[in-house]
């Protein structure tokens, strides 16, 4: 297959040309096999192949399949077996990570809406394992929840009947989105500064070095990049699907509007300071002041929303 592809691309006047050095050809070949890779990781995804196979071929531009098995070499079958495994340790693990990041740590749940907010974190927790587990980058998780955020708060100043629209680009242009992405740059240089203490309980420290350690896992999927283009679009439309499963859910339970949106607001930060290799303690002090941190977010979007804050 890799022939054929590199018969197919290769430029018809290279019969003609005069003779190239070796670095010339060599860049030539590695562009050819980066393009074949590319068409083949599409063509996989496309066709739902299994994560860890996507996986394996990423890492070795091979792939084994019952019917070429014999093909290969008993040491070729050895490591592609070996990255089938390493994907499934991996998984389980950052799969862990994901339900510890998402629980609300400093929320007793006793009260009526620290079970409302439990819930909601939790769904939203789900849906990022089921984007991890499918591959899909943290950034398209990221940018996703910042829009479901976003549309929320932005709703309540539309039709009560408005549905979400996510082809439509520019739904959001005239929300000044630097000016939101700063409200969470203040806080975090003041929080820490004022009457907001920077220690955290043992409990929590312990938790913050379980994820830092696994964040500097070389290939973790916490900061994936995007991928472009059409693949990049379908990635989103994954992620939309499964956080409008998780809102609906919600729905369905009784969650209310507001509580979602602030959970909402929660998973964007939280998958924004994963992305951005934030300290893992920034998090944990906003997430201790949720109350305050909701607050000045909402003062920011009240000329969007038409809250009336309090």
């Amino acid at each position: 297959m890799k022939d054929k592809f590199r018969a197919r691309t290769v430029d018809s006047s290279d019969s003609t040309r005069g003779p190239e050095t070796d670095e010339a050809l060599r860049r030539d070949a590695e562009a050819r096999e980066t393009a074949w890779r590319a068409e083949m990781l599409a063509k996989f995804r496309r066709e739902k192949a299994s994560p860890d196979f996507i996986y394996a071929f990423e890492k070795t531009g091979d792939f084994v399949t019952s019917e070429n098995r014999d093909d290969w070499s008993a040491k070729e079958l050895k490591e592609w077996d070996r990255l089938l495994q390493e994907y499934h340790r991996r998984t389980a693990m950052e799969g862990r990570l994901i339900d510890l990041c998402f629980r609300l740590h400093h929320e007793s749940g006793r009260s009526a809406i620290g079970r409302q907010r439990r819930f909601a974190a939790s769904e939203f927790g789900i849906a990022v394992l089921s984007a991890h587990e499918q591959g899909i980058s943290s950034f398209a998780v990221e940018q996703i929840f910042r829009e479901s955020w976003l549309d929320v708060v932005v709703r309540r100043s539309r039709a009560a009947d408005s549905e979400w629209e996510p082809t439509d680009h520019h739904r959001f242009d005239y929300v000044d989105r630097a000016s939101v992405r700063n409200v969470l740059n203040q806080l975090r240089d003041d929080l820490p500064e004022q009457r907001l203490p920077v220690s955290t309980g043992a409990a929590v420290e312990k938790l913050i070095a379980k994820i830092e350690a696994a964040r500097a896992t070389d290939g973790s999927w916490f900061g994936k990049p995007p991928a472009p283009g059409v693949e990049g679009e379908r990635e989103n439309a994954v992620v939309i699907d499964e956080i409008n499963h998780a809102i609906f859910h919600c729905g369905q339970v009784g969650i209310p509007e507001d509580v979602i949106e602030s959970m909402l607001l929660r998973s964007w930060i939280r998958m924004l300071i994963f992305n951005e290799h934030e300290d893992e303690r920034v998090f944990h002090i906003l997430d201790k002041y949720w109350e305050q941190v909701h607050a000045t977010f909402q003062i920011r979007m009240a000329g969007y929303s038409g809250l009336l804050v309090q």
